[in-house]
């Protein structure tokens, strides 16, 4: 099968799979509210919330606050997990959640400490990977017109195939189109095999009005080592103003992967022959300098 044909097939897979990920039959349940916060009362923004492995899923905004859509067919049963890089991961039934939203209490995430590395740079010149075209007829929405709130926390990525040695991630680069007022990104970097996150903190890029241009964002600071591929990704956790799209530049065909994942606790799609517009920036380090140091990185 040629190259043209596979992605062609993957497009439209890619295609199917947002439309039954947004059909649904008969009334749905009423959503369910509440908030989230620190064991010291603060709120917490931008934490995940959602079903594990359906697109029923949102995002806390930055007063702590969501409201969870559901289907038809959500039981009182299902799980909700909460989770956010520097905290203990959480999981509620829907009825549970219900009841303390009924009784006005947050959900309550505690922190947790993350390994740190102290890493040497190799005196080497940095290499860059990916994807630089942005001209193309086709985009890759994150968020899903008449249905922004459902699909708040979605997030599109990119497979970045490393050379097979140790190495210290330092600059993502995207290419994003928005006509929000504001829209608030989350950066993700995980390790392709396990999809485990290698990032120990959260990092944000706020968007201004109309944004149509790449986002740069300097991962140095973050001390982001890989021993293989990584996956990168873009995830949508809030924006001001109503807009109609949010979205990245798609390449097909390319020698590439793209991974989407519709809500934000629901399972990763991949897609072969497609690439969207990033690149990731990259150096060699000596592995035996590396050594880990314990610290609490909770906070955003």
């Amino acid at each position: 099968m040629s190259l043209f044909k596979f992605t062609l097939l993957t497009l439209v897979a890619y295609c199917l799979s947002l439309f039954f990920a947004l059909a649904q039959t008969g009334p749905a349940p009423e959503p369910v509210s509440g908030r989230v916060q620190t064991s010291d009362g603060q709120p917490l923004a931008y934490v995940s919330i959602g079903i594990p492995g359906t697109p029923i899923g949102t995002v806390s905004n930055e007063q702590g606050l969501f409201t969870l859509t559901l289907k038809p067919d959500t039981n009182p049963t299902d799980s909700v997990r909460f989770s956010l890089l520097g905290y203990h991961t959480l999981s509620l039934t829907l009825a549970t959640l219900r009841g303390q939203g009924n009784t006005n209490r947050a959900v309550v995430l505690t922190e947790k400490a993350e390994q740190l590395a102290e890493v040497r740079v190799m005196a080497t010149t940095n290499k860059t990977i990916g994807n630089r075209r942005i001209r193309t007829n086709m985009n890759t929405n994150l968020m899903i017109e008449g249905q922004p709130s459902q699909n708040l926390g979605s997030e599109v990525g990119r497979r970045f195939n490393l050379p097979n040695k140790t190495h210290l991630i330092t600059q993502y680069r995207a290419y994003v189109q928005s006509n929000f007022n504001s829209v608030t990104l989350r950066i993700n970097i995980y390790e392709a095999r396990s999809m485990r996150p290698l990032l120990t903190r959260n990092v944000y890029v706020t968007l201004p009005a109309k944004h149509n241009d790449w986002i740069d964002v300097d991962l140095e600071p973050y001390r982001i080592v890989a021993k293989g591929d990584v996956i990168a990704s873009v995830q949508w956790v809030g924006s001001e103003g109503k807009g109609t799209y949010l979205a990245l530049p798609i390449l097909m065909p390319a020698m590439a992967t793209h991974h989407y994942r519709y809500g934000s606790q629901n399972r990763w799609k991949t897609f072969r022959g497609m690439s969207t517009a990033m690149t990731l920036e990259f150096a060699p380090i000596n592995v035996a300098d590396t050594t880990p140091e314990s610290s609490t990185v909770a906070r955003q």
